[in-house]
């Protein structure tokens, strides 16, 4: 079994996979080493992989080199695709693992990850399992923030999916710009890519997706995992070095 830890700023997330599926999984606002041990040790684990974009505890860290063959992820863990970004250094750790996952679930195909959360992600690996990088825009909230924040009179408005075409006040106005806006502009974007990618195979992710996914005209994909997927296969990948 195979522990895999995805430590983002808001949440860390644990998960537990069997081989190539989840048998646990759990998310905490602020992991402790004790609620780590708790997590897995009713488990037998062999091996374990940390993708953390915070200051991660050292004791936490010791712990994992002891207990497991781990890795923390980094510019220079191998991958199972060929990273082909002009500054690997800079290229986001939730970016990479969303490509490999999505090249996990449709190998030797050309694939687009679109993770919608505080940024709109995409992310391409083509039919040859080469990652090409990809783009990186403003999510919901930010835009609804944005209108907030730089002008003087205009509200902050919490957002759903009953959004119309034409807004007939102020808060419903800019609710239709911005996700209407959005939507378009990944409906836009999908068309483009798959003009130059033919038979491209799209996979949907994140904590907004499901802002998105209805309105999207193309075939799509969605798996609400596909980072600590793709942090399975890099680990898998690493067990066989």
């Amino acid at each position: 079994m195979r522990l895999i830890l995805d430590f983002g700023n808001t949440f860390q997330k644990c998960a537990v996979f069997n081989d190539d599926k989840i048998i646990a999984f759990e998310r905490f606002e602020n992991i402790s080493i004790g609620n780590l041990k708790k997590f897995s040790k009713n488990f037998d684990i062999k091996s374990a992989i940390l993708s953390s974009v915070i200051n991660t505890n050292a004791e936490i860290i010791e712990w994992l080199i002891k207990s497991f063959l781990f890795i923390e992820l980094s510019q220079s863990t191998p991958i199972p695709i060929k990273n082909k970004y002009a500054s690997p250094e800079t290229l986001g750790k939730d970016r990479l693992s969303a490509a490999v996952g999505a090249a996990s679930i449709f190998p030797k195909q050309n694939v687009l990850s679109i993770d919608t959360g505080t940024a709109i992600k995409f992310d391409l690996v083509n039919n040859k399992g080469e990652y090409l990088g990809g783009s990186i825009a403003p999510g919901l909230y930010l835009r609804f923030k944005a209108l907030h924040t730089f002008t003087d009179k205009l509200p902050l408005v919490p957002y759903n999916n009953e959004h119309l075409l034409i807004g007939d006040s102020t808060q419903t106005s800019i609710l239709s710009g911005v996700m209407n806006g959005a939507i378009a502009e990944v409906n836009g974007l999908i068309e483009t890519y798959k003009k130059q990618f033919k038979e491209l195979k799209i996979v949907f992710t994140g904590g907004e997706s499901i802002y998105f996914v209805k309105s999207i005209k193309s075939d799509i994909f969605a798996d609400s995992n596909l980072v600590i997927k793709g942090l399975n296969e890099i680990l898998k990948f690493n067990e066989k070095i």
